[in-house]
């Protein structure tokens, strides 16, 4: 247990970030902020400090401080594919609400921070086709092009032409698509922590009516296996190669009776054996239990590591 030494040093040592951070950052800087209504999941503590950075030169200002001030920071998107720790982030989270989007003659080039299913409705009003396989995929463009999220055979990083990214070391670069590395829900940003700003994604001309029928297709096959109405991150594990091919490890799990395994509030989805869900008051000690059982069983009949395809934050 903390000393009342420590606690107090502790407190001194935030107050004195926090004043400098206000002194960089302003009125949107907020301290002890809860994360758990900014995931999907439902799950985490409080932020020690909290900031929503509402446009690009506001991201950029707000990762450069955190570096000069040599603190740890987190950005914070739409909160999918993520478990934030029960005791939350030491650090500065920096929430990226750069959203708009901008329709070019064949492409679509949009801020970080704005929402895949935004992105694809407004190429579809625009007759622009080529996204439709991403309808219902929930978070930002920012968190698709670094997990390179994908359905039905086709991902974020297939459309990607170019994009704009925030060095580690502080430089602004546009660069092109060979630059991400992408691979099956792999890509550059994982690895070098830079920051997305902007991405622009190739498309083609299309029937309006036509792709907005692809979009309730696809919208419809994915509400049939994914809980809409419960609290989730989306897949939990990455699927898994087996004699050259990649297997669904929703499959695998299914065959070892994960459907009704769960820890306290935190449950496996009974229409997908490879999506947790938040069944009530889950915390994030629950499901990385759970997580821990699930990858055992599958080890011990199948002889496989599962890999997470959620980040666990912190």
């Amino acid at each position: 247990m903390e000393t009342t030494e420590v606690r107090s040093t502790r407190s001194t040592r935030k107050k004195e970030v926090y004043k400098k951070l206000f002194g960089a950052l302003g009125d949107e800087l907020k301290s002890d902020v809860t994360l758990a209504p900014y995931t999907t999941l439902g799950i985490g503590g409080r932020a020690e400090f909290f900031y929503r950075a509402l446009k690009p030169e506001t991201l950029i200002f707000a990762v450069r401080t955190a570096q000069n001030l040599k603190m740890r920071f987190l950005l914070l998107g739409g909160g999918s594919n993520i478990l934030v720790s029960d005791s939350g982030f030491e650090g500065l989270v920096v929430k990226n609400e750069s959203k708009e989007i901008l329709v070019n003659r064949n492409s679509v080039t949009c801020q970080s921070g704005a929402l895949l299913e935004d992105v694809i409705n407004r190429a579809c009003t625009q007759g622009l086709s080529g996204l439709e396989f991403a309808a219902g995929i929930p978070g930002t463009v920012g968190g698709a092009v670094r997990g390179n999220a994908g359905a039905f055979g086709k991902s974020v990083g297939d459309r990607l032409t170019k994009a704009v990214v925030l060095t580690f070391a502080g430089d602004i670069k546009e660069v092109s698509r060979d630059y991400f590395r992408f691979a099956y829900r792999e890509s550059r940003l994982k690895q070098t922590r830079e920051v997305l700003l902007s991405a622009t994604l190739q498309l083609r001309k299309g029937d309006q009516a036509r792709i907005e029928g692809r979009i309730a297709e696809n919208l419809k096959k994915r509400k049939e296996s994914l809980p809409w109405k419960d609290k989730s991150a989306g897949c939990f594990f990455k699927n898994v190669v087996l004699n050259g091919k990649r297997v669904s490890a929703g499959l695998l799990l299914d065959q070892v009776g994960a459907k009704r395994m769960h820890q306290g509030d935190a449950q496996v989805f009974a229409g997908h054996a490879n999506i947790l869900i938040n069944a009530g008051s889950a915390r994030c000690a629950d499901v990385r239990k759970l997580a821990t059982k699930l990858r055992r069983k599958i080890r011990e009949k199948f002889g496989i590591k599962l890999e997470q395809e959620v980040v666990y934050i912190n």
